[in-house]
């Protein structure tokens, strides 16, 4: 499969031509299992697909720590990013009348954003949201350098600029992690590998059809879950956005006088 196909097509697309294509395999293999000619070997037969079998579940659990170990990456940094534009609240306090009032109606403009870059459910959307961050970002920094001007030598200045570069370098990190994705040449591997396995089965237990078929909705769902793991726009197990509304419900009380 290309790229694309993995990272473009509905999961449920997906999970429906790879069970096929594993039943088509074992048909396959059961085709030339009927018409072999020399005396089969049960013993020899058997620990090869055991062994085939056994590769595969280990490709398929190493591939799915992948996927796990990007969603947590993923995870993280919504708390690090919440966590940081929360403090870049709490030092707006530090900022005079009616500063403190406009950089707060733009830190709140700018969560919104967040939180619509999270809950974008394409990747077109999710590039266009980060796009309107971006936007945000340099106005909010702009304001904040005139803000600064008169004390910007000062530890005040110091602080207020140190929180919002934080904030800026998260949200980026999270745009890339969020690009970062299971190198499709293991999802490729993965499959063809998958589907001669199946065409084993078949070759080796072609006649026992109910028994293999439970164990291919088994793997399709194993599968299904590793590609859903790598989809943090379209997939179905999205990454919380808790603290992002969490934080949003905080900041929408007006700021200290």
């Amino acid at each position: 499969m290309e790229p694309l196909t993995f990272t473009r097509l509905p999961l449920w697309v997906i999970s429906i031509a790879f069970f096929i294509g594993l039943v088509l395999a074992r048909e396959i293999g059961k085709y030339f299992s009927d018409r072999r000619t020399s005396p089969q070997d049960a013993d020899s037969d058997t620990f090869a697909m055991t062994s085939v079998l056994g590769l595969l579940a280990l490709l398929i659990g190493f591939t799915f720590s992948i996927a796990l170990s990007r969603y947590e990456s993923r995870r993280e940094l919504v708390v690090q990013e919440a966590n940081a534009i929360g403090t870049t609240w709490l030092r707006l306090q530090l900022l005079d009348q009616p500063d403190r009032d406009r950089m707060a109606a733009l830190l709140r403009h700018y969560v919104d954003a967040r939180i619509a870059f999270g809950l974008a459910k394409t990747a077109e959307e999710e590039s266009k949201q980060y796009q309107v961050t971006e936007a945000l970002q340099t106005q909010y920094w702009n304001e904040l350098m005139k803000v600064i001007a008169p004390f910007r030598d000062s530890p005040r200045a110091a602080l207020l600029v140190t929180t919002t570069n934080d904030s800026i370098d998260l949200s980026a990190e999270r745009f890339a992690t969020r690009q970062a994705h299971v190198p499709p040449r293991i999802l490729r591997f993965l499959t063809l590998f998958a589907l001669l396995a199946a065409a084993m089965v078949g070759y080796e237990r072609g006649t026992q059809r109910k028994a293999t078929t439970v164990m291919f909705v088994l793997l399709t769902l194993a599968v299904t879950l590793v590609i859903d793991l790598d989809r943090p726009s379209t997939g179905i197990t999205n990454v919380p956005q808790g603290p992002m509304f969490d934080l949003r419900d905080a900041i929408a009380l007006p700021t200290g006088k």
